[in-house]
């Protein structure tokens, strides 16, 4: 493997970069382990906490798959998630402002469908999810930690293009990282704020405000991405 030392300055993103290049030159395969969290640290020259913050990131856009108590494997989709997701950002040149006005119209109504139809153990999950979000000390930490939540949201509908196409929107905003994050300093309370009763809707079942409290939320942040 030929993975390059990271510089102190260099963000997520770069981490993200380096272990998507090493799937696609095929030096990672599918179905190959990960090296480990200390080891992945050791060779990129970062933190255990980075690495980790950048292996859920990946988990979350389909390209490992994380076995508990065996450890990080390459998925097998990992490639196919590649070339769709390059194919969606190519799309129309799909600046983040588009991707933020298609999240508001699709994930406003995964949030509706997933209080029609999660179950228990989802909304604890979504519930989980959202608690680590709110005590989220570090940025980086807080952007990953969100992109779970809105996957989590996505799955609980039991739709798999839902699920999929919010995989997808992971993707694209992975690439996006050192925005969102710089973004985050300005948003994080309002997200707490208005992720709060979002998951309170859910658990209410309550689809109607579910979708308008999500609508709002990336709403938000697309506003405040636009006054960068």
């Amino acid at each position: 493997m030929s993975f390059k030392t990271i510089k102190i300055e260099y963000t997520l993103e770069k981490i993200i970069k380096q272990i998507k290049s090493q799937i696609r030159k095929g030096i990672l395969k599918p179905g190959e382990r990960l090296p480990s969290e200390r080891k992945l640290a050791e060779l990129l020259g970062v933190s255990r906490t980075s690495v980790r913050e950048a292996v859920k990131a990946l988990s979350f856009s389909g390209y490992l798959d994380v076995i508990h108590g065996k450890g990080t494997y390459i998925a097998d989709s990992a490639i196919k998630y590649d070339e769709i997701a390059d194919f969606f950002s190519n799309l129309s040149g799909c600046s983040l402002d588009c991707l933020m006005e298609a999240r508001i119209i699709l994930e406003g109504e995964f949030a509706k469908q997933a209080t029609l139809k999660a179950n228990k153990e989802e909304i604890k999950e979504i519930e989980i999810l959202f608690n680590e979000i709110a005590n989220s000390k570090y940025l980086n930490t807080f952007v990953v930690k969100d992109l779970e939540f809105h996957l989590a949201i996505a799955k609980a509908t039991h739709n798999p293009i839902m699920y999929f196409i919010m995989k997808i929107f992971g993707e694209m905003m992975c690439k996006e990282t050192q925005k969102l994050i710089r973004d985050s300093k300005k948003t994080k309370e309002e997200t707490i704020k208005t992720t709060c009763k979002l998951v309170q809707a859910i658990k209410e079942r309550n689809g109607n405000k579910a979708e308008e409290l999500m609508s709002e939320h990336i709403r938000n942040i697309k506003i405040s991405l636009e006054k960068n």
